[in-house]
């Protein structure tokens, strides 16, 4: 007599009642989908926000010197995979938050994405904070980069008090390590200004 072989049920399939034949077992509904996903949204905000202020302390440490590279754009470029552009925006994100603490707040807590407090960094100066985090909770991240647009194409700062702070907190600082043979330079301007000479070095 041939012996057949014993078949076991995998685990994820379930036997219909008076049937043989495997099922799969229950997926996951919908409403507990859409609950895991933006649990794990804020979690990923909140880490980013982290991942942020760890930038910004090895920046304001001249860590990236240790590397031999020239800015600390170009070493979280390097060390994380990113586009060197990317890498820039994180940076300068990093350094804004410091006036923010509203956004910061939030931007930690996981209620504000990354794409939305990037946008922000850049119009916070003209606005009051927290009418703009109070917009950015309750619409989307495209209306938030558009409203932030709007608010830099309105804005009077080439023009008013705002250029002219800017003017004057503009500063160049030299670092010489005299044992690599090596100097870094340090340029504060404003943000028209210093995106001209921006392209100009990356053309060159």
């Amino acid at each position: 007599v041939e012996e057949r072989p014993t078949v076991t049920a995998h685990p994820s399939f379930n036997a219909s009642p008076g049937s043989s034949e495997p099922r799969p077992a229950d997926p996951q509904s919908i409403d507990d989908l859409d609950t895991a996903i933006c649990t794990l949204a804020r979690q990923m905000n909140a880490q980013t926000y982290r991942m942020l202020m760890l930038v910004r302390e090895f920046d304001d440490r001249f860590g990236w010197q240790k590397w031999g590279l020239p800015n600390c754009a170009e070493w979280l470029a390097w060390r994380c995979g990113l586009s060197l552009s990317a890498a820039r925006e994180k940076v300068r994100t990093a350094h804004a938050l410091r006036e923010m603490p509203a956004m910061s707040a939030a931007f930690a807590s996981g209620r504000l994405s990354y794409s939305k407090v990037r946008a922000l960094t850049r119009v916070v100066e003209f606005h009051d904070e927290d009418r703009l985090l109070a917009y950015a909770l309750e619409a989307t991240a495209a209306q938030v980069e558009e409203r932030c647009r709007e608010i830099r194409n309105a804005s009077p700062e080439r023009t008013t008090a705002s250029a002219w702070r800017a003017w004057e907190h503009r500063a160049l600082t030299c670092y010489r390590d005299r044992v690599r043979g090596t100097m870094t330079i340090t340029v504060e301007l404003p943000l028209e200004d210093g995106e001209v000479i921006m392209r100009a070095i990356e053309r060159a």
